[in-house]
């Protein structure tokens, strides 16, 4: 049934829940989404966002495979982020629209010609374009998050969001551990082959999700000209999106850099070591799964203030103690942990402005992310080459701390 934007705008939260339809098989006794259903969610969105993060263990490799410097090839994360951006402001709000199935396939068609082209690239500016691409395509996660939200049973949208948000972390720690063991073994090439396999998977498992309510009748031009007007709207949206941006700046920071720190003259680390970092992150993914419930009790602000205190800790000292690696591995376990709740803190508290915008509202904050965090990987890859690993690990921590006083703030 296709709801008005105007009839929605007027319903509140719950009543807006009580008009989802979709097809019994697809959802659980109750009409809502069942426990399986959110878990291949979670599983989609790391396997998808994984295709923008494969690349920070690869850039020597990289480098090497097209004959650029290390400070070139360390732009290709900010270059794929850039698309991701592109992606959340462009394609997350006609979820609104198009609805989730057709969305969906739209984006698995993008992402396999993607994978393809940067699988058989032999020159940097092919590479670069397919990584434009395929960050463009790889908001599924995106899409994903408002639609659960809209289709979560009451009271357990903070839970089902921190199931997708600890997907989509962890995917981010496999691709990291992932690409880096098996650029050792079979070659970079190999990393992107796979990722191509995995899409086809997780689109065939998602084939049978329901679809969230329709937003309304809005055309796509009018729905992208009332993001600006929705942004000024919502103090409680700039407010998580800002301080979420920024603890995400610095956490980019940090796993570009460190990448060319460890296996640089410092630590003379092998490409699979330095992506075995990474696995760090499993202990943030499982914070994230923790603090659900509290975020259902209405927690977002003390988590958010928290999360970005940690991150602020975990910089500073990787930055004086970055010679040893037990503070390096102690540091980026702290920041990832930080940087998980940080997100799912937010952005659950983001998702709740406004019911009947959700994509819309996902897409201001995610594109707000994803931007900052493109910024702050360019930034780490700059500052690492002419100030150094200090210098960069501070500028993280400020960054970092910026973020706690913008989530402290009224």
């Amino acid at each position: 049934m296709t709801i008005t934007s105007t009839r929605l705008q007027s319903l509140p939260p719950a009543e807006g829940r009580q008009h989802v339809q979709a097809s019994p098989p697809a959802m659980s006794e109750e009409g809502h989404l069942s426990s399986r259903q959110v878990t291949w969610m979670s599983v989609a969105a790391g396997v998808t966002v994984a295709n923008v993060y494969f690349l920070q263990p690869l850039l020597r490799p990289l480098a090497a495979s097209f004959g650029v410097s290390g400070s070139r090839a360390g732009l290709l994360p900010m270059i794929t982020m850039v698309g991701y951006a592109l992606g959340l402001l462009a394609v997350v709000p006609v979820l609104e629209l198009t609805g989730l199935r057709r969305l969906m396939r739209w984006l698995t068609v993008g992402r396999l010609v993607a994978l393809l082209l940067a699988a058989t690239a032999l020159d940097y500016g092919v590479f670069a374009a397919a990584s434009v691409l395929l960050g463009a395509t790889s908001v599924l996660a995106q899409v994903l998050m408002p639609a659960a939200a809209a289709l979560s049973a009451p009271g357990t949208t903070g839970r089902t969001t921190a199931r997708i948000t600890a997907g989509l972390f962890g995917g981010i720690v496999g691709a990291r551990v992932l690409a880096g063991a098996m650029a050792d073994v079979m070659g970079w090439r190999s990393v992107y082959l796979l990722a191509l396999a995995l899409t086809v998977v997780v689109h065939w498992a998602l084939r049978g999700l329901p679809e969230p309510p329709a937003a309304g009748r809005m055309s796509y031009r009018s729905l992208l000209a009332s993001l600006v007007p929705l942004l000024r709207s919502e103090k409680g949206l700039r407010r998580a999106a800002t301080a979420a941006a920024l603890g995400f700046a610095a956490f980019n920071v940090f796993w570009t850099s460190v990448t060319l720190y460890v296996t640089g003259p410092a630590h003379h680390w092998s490409t699979a070591a330095a992506g075995l970092l990474g696995l760090v992150g499993v202990v943030g993914t499982g914070t994230v799964l923790v603090v659900g419930r509290h975020l259902d009790r209405g927690w977002y602000r003390p988590l958010a203030v928290g999360a970005a205190a940690v991150m602020v800790l975990a910089l500073t000292v990787t930055g004086f103690g970055g010679s040893s690696a037990i503070a390096l591995i102690g540091g980026a376990l702290l920041l990832d942990s930080g940087a998980r709740v940080s997100n799912v803190a937010n952005q659950t508290q983001a998702l709740r402005q406004r019911p009947e915008a959700r994509a819309r509202l996902n897409t201001l904050y995610m594109t707000a992310y994803f931007a900052a965090g493109s910024a702050g990987s360019a930034a780490g890859a700059l500052l690492f080459a002419h100030a150094g690993w200090t210098v960069t690990s501070l500028v993280a921590s400020a960054l970092a701390a910026l973020g706690a006083l913008r989530a402290l703030s009224r």
